[in-house]
């Protein structure tokens, strides 16, 4: 899970504690026939649910100005704090995610080398098995995006998803679904979860996410639907590679 995800699950589990604890104390007032505590609390809960609301708008917001960057550099630097953190923490297999969102923010704008040298950083033999799936991934996006070999990304994204199915903290199927769209597969039940994801607008993988909605709909119609995909790229990561190398 990316740090932006789990912060949205934090807010998530914060708010839905508060509304219990806020809905606890309406219903002990209904109880008391204490009326007229029920607006104060009401206002409350209101307030709680537009804090929420905004810490996850600005977080998005956040995560939009650092796409809207001419480099991964922002970016990455967000990763290596977040890792930094982690390790405070002391939780485990931080570096192997850090590399890993590293790694995909590099890749997004075309730094393979960057890409490969946060990958190398870590001992993967030593990571889960869902990590090491996530590194395959990594290497079939660069095999899509700087070697343009579609054979080389399906067989490295089929085993990283037989590597990540084996464990069970999970997996990446929006990654997965974008990277053998992109390749050429053409499962309907697979557009329609590689669109959903488009729809978030957000981060790098909905800009994934559109990028091979763009090329499926550029090779089985309708061409105008590859075209408004692309601009779905570019609202979601100008800097995209895959717009100025003529794979989107």
């Amino acid at each position: 899970m990316s740090s932006s995800n789990k912060q949205l699950v934090l807010f998530a589990i914060a708010g839905g504690l508060f509304t219990a604890l806020i809905l606890t104390g309406i219903v002990g007032n209904v109880v008391r026939g204490n009326y007229m505590a029920i607006p104060v609390v009401g206002a409350a809960l209101l307030l709680a649910v537009g804090v929420i609301w905004l810490g996850i708008w600005l977080n998005q917001r956040r995560i939009q100005i650092m796409f809207r960057s001419p480099t991964p550099d922002k970016l990455i630097a967000n990763y290596h704090a977040t890792l930094l953190q982690a390790r405070a923490r002391k939780i485990p297999h931080a570096d192997a995610a850090a590399a890993h969102l590293s790694a995909l923010a590099a890749v997004i704008y075309g730094q393979f080398d960057v890409a490969r040298q946060e990958l190398a950083a870590v001992d993967w033999d030593d990571a889960p098995a869902m990590y090491r799936g996530h590194r395959l991934h990594m290497l079939a996006l660069i095999a899509l995006l700087e070697k343009h070999d579609n054979a080389e990304a399906l067989r490295l994204a089929t085993e990283a998803q037989a590597l990540e199915r084996t464990d069970p903290a999970g997996s990446l199927p929006i990654l997965h679904d974008a990277i053998v769209l992109a390749a050429g597969e053409r499962d309907d039940e697979t557009v329609k979860r590689v669109q959903k994801a488009a729809d978030r607008k957000v981060g790098a993988l909905p800009a994934l996410s559109a990028w091979a909605l763009s090329l499926h709909f550029d090779r089985v119609g309708p061409t105008s639907e590859g075209a408004r995909y692309r601009e779905r790229v570019r609202a979601a990561a100008p800097y995209f590679v895959g717009l100025a190398s003529g794979t989107a």
